[in-house]
């Protein structure tokens, strides 16, 4: 019975700070903001005043997760407990597609003005996203601003397709993971000027290349994204480090171009097409023979 006292007060109080909570009728733009997925993170620190963040996720500190990890070290983190969100008193929380989705249902019953962004699948996707933030946020022109910059940071050709001698990057990360055209991570491999091998295979969204399947295929760059500091050693990495995928692409593993530009639709999204647009000039300035039969 004690218990259930306790969860009867705690309903109570939530219920009572979510009265107290609701926006106010004709309030400009929000002055506490609270953003509880990594990639809400990095477009809230690149358009808003640094006063009117309250609050990122954990993960905005983690170099293996975010692309502004080091920016992210001055403002307080959050775990995604409504608990600690409504302590917050937030004028507008956001949310990315896949986050905690418990609280966000909660949150958005005790009234809070909750924002919540689907994953980016293209480069059309990061510019609807800036957009949709500056306009709620109040900060419309640093919307336009960064659409400009992250359109002149792009380089050339990068909204054509790849020709067919184009050369074949593998997307291959922890686990074996990769990821399809229809993805951000396609559509980076595509603007920098290379062909998906998960897109020639018929391999859609995130999948998994095995090992065997990735030396038959024999790309013409490996991508791992460990950037420049390895990731912390794990089970789900190991196969990065696997000495057959090592003798097999030799002088081809791109260990160093970081995959945390790829994770999130934000402006930074410009910089990872540059540098592999750059990779590409670099080692493939001539074309290769065609590549018909990949199985």
């Amino acid at each position: 019975m004690a218990g259930r006292g306790r969860i009867s007060r705690l309903g109570g109080l939530l219920l009572l700070l979510g009265a107290a909570l609701l926006p106010r009728a004709g309030e400009a733009k929000p002055a506490r903001i609270v953003s509880t997925n990594v990639c809400t993170d990095q477009l809230l620190m690149q358009m808003a005043e640094p006063e009117a963040i309250l609050s990122l996720s954990f993960l905005a500190r983690d170099p293996e997760n975010s692309a502004m990890a080091e920016e992210a070290m001055r403002f307080p983190v959050n775990y995604g407990s409504a608990e600690e969100i409504i302590r917050l008193r937030p004028d507008l929380v956001l949310a990315g597609e896949y986050t905690t989705r418990a609280t966000i249902q909660l949150l958005k019953k005790l009234g809070l003005n909750v924002l919540e962004f689907p994953l980016a699948h293209t480069l059309a996707d990061v510019r609807t996203a800036i957009r949709r933030l500056a306009d709620a946020i109040g900060e419309e022109a640093r919307g336009d601003q960064l659409i400009a910059s992250f359109e002149g940071a792009l380089p050339p050709g990068h909204d054509g397709a790849p020709p067919k001698d184009a050369p074949i990057a593998a997307l291959y990360w922890a686990n074996g993971l990769t990821s399809g055209d229809d993805t951000l991570a396609g559509a980076i491999l595509r603007a920098a000027g290379f062909r998906n091998l998960a897109g020639v295979l018929d391999i859609p969204g995130n999948g998994q290349i095995p090992l065997e399947r990735l030396i038959r295929a024999d790309p013409d760059v490996v991508i791992t994204g460990e950037g420049e500091s390895p990731r912390t050693p794990s089970l789900a990495t190991e196969k990065l480090h696997h000495p057959a995928l090592k003798k097999a692409f030799a002088g081809k593993l791109a260990g160093d171009i970081s995959s945390t530009a790829w994770v999130c639709g934000t402006p930074r999204v410009a910089e990872a097409i540059r540098s592999l647009h750059a990779f590409r000039l670099e080692h493939f300035s001539a074309p290769r023979v065609s590549w018909e039969d990949l199985e």
